[in-house]
């Protein structure tokens, strides 16, 4: 008797047994022997798995820099006058120590002077600047030069906006620039009677009420220096 085989790895392998030639036939039998897997040849099961995965990948990466396109498109940059100002402030961050926020400003932040279409459908949080969480784009408005009454003020809008660049939230941004602002240069000694102080200190109140909690400080205000007089 001989064996007629043909098999693929891991399939199963028809059988058939013949009778010699002058014999009377003997009863066919069906039999099946499974031959193991080859582990170089990858299972088309895996293999649809991954070439879906990755067509759902490059899908969303497309999507997702379509849509940065159009925030750029739908936007003004700034003029030349306007960029000398934000890279002042940048100069000013970096002087007082705050290196790694200026390195995001100066190198993964792109700068626009009008709102996106995205923008203009969201409900904007203050005056002087947004940001575009992830896409590191920021619309710096006319309240962040005409407002703000020096770098040391436009410097505290970019550290507050740099936090967003890197994914915090309203309270943590207005949270680490109040806590932060001596470092900086920007405090009620130096700015506190300026429009700019005054808006920010009520907006950091509002989102961080926790700074504001200590009795014995001046103001109620945790991060002061200064205690109550009783």
């Amino acid at each position: 008797m001989f064996y007629n085989i043909k098999h693929t790895a891991g399939t199963p392998v028809p059988v058939t047994q013949f009778s010699r030639p002058g014999t009377q036939a003997l009863n066919a039998v069906n039999t099946q022997i499974i031959l193991p897997e080859d582990p170089s040849v990858p299972r088309k099961g895996a293999m649809g798995i991954v070439a879906a995965t990755a067509n759902y990948v490059a899908a969303g990466a497309l999507a997702v820099f379509i849509l940065y396109l159009s925030l750029l498109a739908t936007s003004v940059p700034p003029t030349d006058a306007e960029r000398q100002k934000i890279d002042a402030a940048i100069d000013v961050l970096e002087a007082k120590g705050f290196e790694q926020e200026a390195f995001l400003l100066r190198h993964l932040t792109v700068f626009r002077k009008s709102d996106n279409w995205l923008n203009g459908v969201a409900e904007s949080e203050n005056a002087y600047a947004a940001t575009n969480f992830p896409f590191g784009i920021m619309t710096i408005y006319p309240d962040f030069y005409e407002k703000a009454t020096d770098d040391t003020e436009r410097a505290m809008v970019l550290l507050h906006e740099a936090r967003h660049i890197e994914g915090a939230d309203e309270r943590q941004a207005y949270t680490y620039v109040w806590q932060n602002r001596a470092k900086l240069g920007w405090t009620r000694l130096t700015h506190g009677t300026t429009p700019t102080y005054v808006t920010i200190e009520l907006q950091t109140r509002e989102n961080a009420p926790e700074l504001f909690r200590c009795s014995s400080k001046l103001w109620n205000d945790c991060t002061e220096r200064m205690r109550a007089s009783r």
